[in-house]
């Protein structure tokens, strides 16, 4: 089984199109209420960090039965090992009576007390997903600790949140471990919902997995703003500084200088660079953008790309959502976009 561990301190936030017009339908607003959704989130944390160190070897057996290859998965992130072999149970009870990961989940539990309010997100998300697949399969969603390691794990029809991931941008041990401000900011409870969907959206349309040919900068600034475009789809009265990371701040920025990024991109001929460099620099998490500005986010082409998909689905309305999540010719999107900022 191939793991599919999605480590992310992700960008969040979105801007929000207002509609000048009574008779302009909303893309986002859509009648979920005859679909059906029985989602729960387990919280294998509190099963294993609740348990009385003797009972432990016990819980262990009643787990291996309970989540099977949800806590394999788990397991091979902590490096414990595969609860198949003879040596896993040791290694298990270790991790479980550790008093920093003890000290690390009353931490947990502070800010965490319960996952109500996360499960009510994730199952009106679930809802917005089988409305637009109806096909597909509801992961199987589980609460962990997984000492910083990963915020999200995905796996074939599962979702597991790291809680320690999500403890707040204060949280006293983020410096520790080397997260920066501008991570540690999108580190707190707000921000669990809309990672998971991203994250489950990643591996459903895996960009390794999809045909765009040579990888550039517009395809791969157009596949993360499908990324986004889908989770907004999910979560419809996200925030706009939580879909994309931003402060108001960099927002504004962004919208301020629309057409200048557009203009830089285009008169250096940037958008079908193959510089592995280059395409890194401006998709991959960052304080800010260096090819625009300090003062402009990271991932800042990622916005770009999502006003992009926008006007696309806007000028193309007979393209439903599933249809764009396939789409690999980014030339077409681009296209059928027009898209030209002032």
């Amino acid at each position: 089984m191939t793991i599919k561990a999605i480590v992310r301190t992700l960008t969040s936030g979105l801007l929000i199109i207002h509609v000048t017009t009574a008779c302009v339908r909303n893309p986002y607003e859509v009648n979920i209420s005859g679909i059906e959704c029985d989602l729960s989130v387990r919280n294998l944390a509190s099963e294993i960090f609740e348990t009385a160190p003797p009972d432990l070897s016990a819980m262990a057996d009643t787990l291996m039965q309970e989540y099977g290859r949800a806590l394999t998965t788990y397991s091979t992130v902590l490096g414990l090992g595969d609860p198949s072999d003879e040596k896993w149970k040791s290694a298990f009870i270790l991790f479980a009576t550790d008093l920093r990961n003890l000290a690390l989940w009353d931490d947990v539990k502070r800010v965490w007390p319960d996952t109500e309010r996360l499960e009510e997100g994730l199952e009106d998300a679930f809802r917005h997903y089988l409305y637009y697949f109806p096909e597909k399969t509801l992961p199987e969603v589980i609460a962990c600790i997984s000492v910083f390691n990963n915020s999200i794990i995905v796996d074939d029809s599962l979702l597991m949140i790291s809680l320690d991931r999500y403890l707040g941008s204060d949280s006293k041990y983020y410096p520790s471990l080397g997260i920066f401000d501008y991570q540690s900011r999108k580190m707190t409870p707000d921000y669990a919902l809309s990672d998971c969907i991203y994250a489950w959206g990643a591996t459903e349309w895996d960009y390794r997995e999809a045909d765009y040919g040579t990888k550039n900068l517009l395809n791969t600034m157009l596949h993360e703003a499908k990324l986004l475009y889908f989770t907004r789809r999910m979560i419809p009265h996200i925030a706009d500084t939580v879909l994309f990371g931003f402060t108001e701040r960099q927002l504004e920025f962004c919208t301020t200088n629309e057409g200048a990024f557009w203009e830089y991109l285009i008169s250096r001929d940037m958008l079908f660079s193959t510089d592995g460099f280059l395409i890194r620099k401006f998709t991959g998490e960052a304080p800010f953008t260096s090819y625009f500005s300090e003062e402009s986010p990271g991932r800042a082409v990622v916005w770009t790309g999502f006003r992009i998909i926008e006007r696309y689905m806007r000028n193309n309305p007979s393209v439903s959502l599933p249809d764009l999540m396939e789409m690999t010719d980014c030339q077409t999107i681009l296209t059928g976009a027009k898209y030209n900022p002032e």
